[in-house]
């Protein structure tokens, strides 16, 4: 079995108090005492059970001590309790991958890339999957061979840093002013969801596309040009109806925030349901789509 190097989170914000020791953790890593380094990760996780660092350091270490099923549900838990972060994903399919399960693998990855279309690393680990069941099925094809395809050996990259949610602050106990800003700006961030889809549901297109931050613009030269590419889309003849419900914070810094829910469309040429997530950025005194994504059809 391939060994497959795994970058370590170094990114999310921590608690002061804690950063000595996570040091210690970090060095005992970086000499490959992974034992050691389990036995001292599962000791802060008793102490501060809710840092996803310190979650994602302690499930690398079992994974490179070859513990894999607790490493698995330290990611599996990373993944429920911070969807916004791909690294657990594709930790995870190294060790499915590993395992001779390149479906799943190629099934975490892909939902890595959900959480970031521009991981250009998780791209390339799905295209060497992709590549590897390739190889193998033509070679079984031009020897006519009955056997089960074997997929071989592949290694993965391994992702380099955080992206879209870097700047989050991960609060396990916050003070109780924080609580009220907190709770605050959620409600302010659950109001902007719904009237963004209510201005898109009665086709007013400047007060939809005010909702985002001036450089969005997915896969088009100039925001410009997205801004007319939805118009044309939106103003097309006939009603439409956009429905959102089961709206949640799935996380939120001073700056940045990650909201998903389901959005029913209902058009006269086109109808679905999804889980969507927004990513929303504070420029100034106002929050601002930045990122628009479709975790699944529903």
């Amino acid at each position: 079995m391939h060994r497959i190097t795994v970058l370590l989170l170094c990114s999310l914000c921590i608690q002061p108090a804690f950063s000595a020791t996570l040091q210690e953790l970090q060095r005992l890593i970086g000499q490959n005492s992974f034992s050691s380094a389990t036995i001292m990760g599962d000791q802060l996780l008793i102490e501060q059970p809710g840092n996803a660092r310190i979650q994602f350091l302690t499930a690398y270490a079992y994974q490179m001590d070859k513990q894999t099923n607790r490493a698995k549900d330290l990611y599996e838990n990373l993944i429920r309790e911070y969807p916004e972060l791909p690294e657990p994903r594709n930790n995870l399919a190294m060790i499915y991958l590993n395992q001779g399960n390149s479906d799943k693998a190629s099934e975490l990855l892909i939902d890595a890339l959900n959480t970031n279309s521009s991981y250009s690393t998780a791209y390339n680990n799905l295209g060497r999957i992709y590549r590897g069941i390739a190889s193998a099925t033509y070679r079984q094809a031009v020897s006519e061979s009955n056997q089960p395809v074997k997929i071989p050996k592949i290694k993965l990259a391994a992702l380099s840093n955080l992206s879209s949610v870097d700047q989050l602050t991960i609060v396990t106990k916050p003070a109780s002013s924080s609580v009220v800003n907190i709770a605050n700006v959620q409600t302010l961030l659950i109001e902007q969801v719904k009237n963004w889809a209510r201005s898109w549901n009665d086709k007013d297109v400047p007060s939809y596309t005010s909702f985002y931050s001036v450089d969005h613009r997915p896969n088009f030269e100039t925001h410009k040009a997205w801004v007319e590419h939805r118009r044309k889309r939106i103003m097309r003849p006939g009603p439409i109806k956009v429905i959102v419900s089961d709206i949640e914070i799935r996380a939120q810094g001073e700056n940045r925030a990650i909201i998903d829910f389901k959005q029913t469309y209902d058009s006269p040429n086109y109808s679905d349901k999804v889980l969507k997530r927004l990513g929303f950025r504070r420029i100034g005194s106002k929050w601002k789509i930045s990122d628009e994504l479709v975790i699944s059809i529903l």
